[in-house]
């Protein structure tokens, strides 16, 4: 099982290993299916982490798109891979994967959750790559990854602990960033195969100085670069429901964020 970390992306694209008819969106049969057909992702248990970072997500979460929206065999990106949670779970389903991150402490996760968990006579091949994902995806094949899981930065309200200007994460003022995660969002458009889906989690942000509809946002963006929307799902944050859940009472109403955003957008065949 190959796990590397250079720019070479010629072994892009792959195929599917599991012999399914092309027509087949997944493996899935009929109950399978219906485990996953609600709009709301809602994982009753306090998930336990094991590494440090500031930014992570459940496995559940890409778990239920990649078996949705892919078969052994194809490739999944991550270009806002983080912890390494998404191409974890696409080897585990053997898909092979590529996940990107400007912050080198990601890169290194990501790769040693890989190795640490990747198992004897696994086939699939994981490719690791510290840049900014804008001109990553731009080195590499046209329409040559089957599904993209991938959580951006929610603006700039987590500190990454690193200063690179490229950092999304870093930037103050939301047009800025909007216009930086628009170059993003071209670069996924590029690189997903026609047909293929970007599912891309998120969480609205609603400070006293700004407020930032960023699903809302990242819809408007989607169709203006060709992208379809096919759904927007909802995932439930079980573990974030203690404490006050309402801030500035008696005079003003700040609700507590219990919920975040996946929405899931669609390339279209031609």
């Amino acid at each position: 099982m190959p796990i590397q970390r250079s720019r070479d992306f010629s072994w892009l694209p792959t195929a599917r290993s599991c012999g399914c008819d092309s027509r087949r969106l997944n493996c899935l049969d009929r109950t399978e299916t219906a485990r996953h057909g609600s709009t709301v992702l809602n994982v009753r248990k306090r998930q336990v982490w094991k590494d440090s970072h500031p930014a992570r997500f459940i496995p559940e979460l890409p778990e239920k798109y990649i078996r949705l929206f892919s078969h052994p065999g194809e490739t999944v990106l991550d270009p806002f891979c983080g912890s390494g949670t998404t191409n974890v779970v696409a080897m585990h389903l053997e898909r092979n994967s590529v996940g990107i991150d400007i912050n080198p402490y990601s890169v290194d996760l990501t790769l040693e959750r890989l190795r640490s968990e990747q198992a004897e006579g696994g086939r699939s091949t994981h490719q690791i790559v510290k840049g900014d994902c804008r001109r990553i995806m731009s080195q590499m094949p046209k329409d040559c990854v089957d599904l993209i899981v991938t959580s951006p930065p929610y603006f700039d309200v987590v500190d990454y602990g690193q200063k690179h200007p490229d950092q999304l994460g870093n930037l103050h003022h939301y047009d800025e960033f909007l216009l930086g995660m628009e170059k993003a969002f071209e670069g996924m458009q590029r690189v997903l195969r026609p047909g293929g889906y970007a599912v891309v989690n998120t969480q609205d942000l609603f400070k006293k100085e700004v407020k930032c509809p960023i699903h809302s946002d990242y819809i408007q963006i989607g169709r203006s670069i060709g992208f379809q929307v096919h759904n927007v799902n909802i995932y439930i944050l079980n573990y974030s429901t203690g404490g006050r859940l309402v801030y500035g009472y008696p005079v003003a109403y700040y609700p507590k964020n219990d919920h975040e955003y996946i929405v899931v957008f669609h390339k279209g065949d031609s």
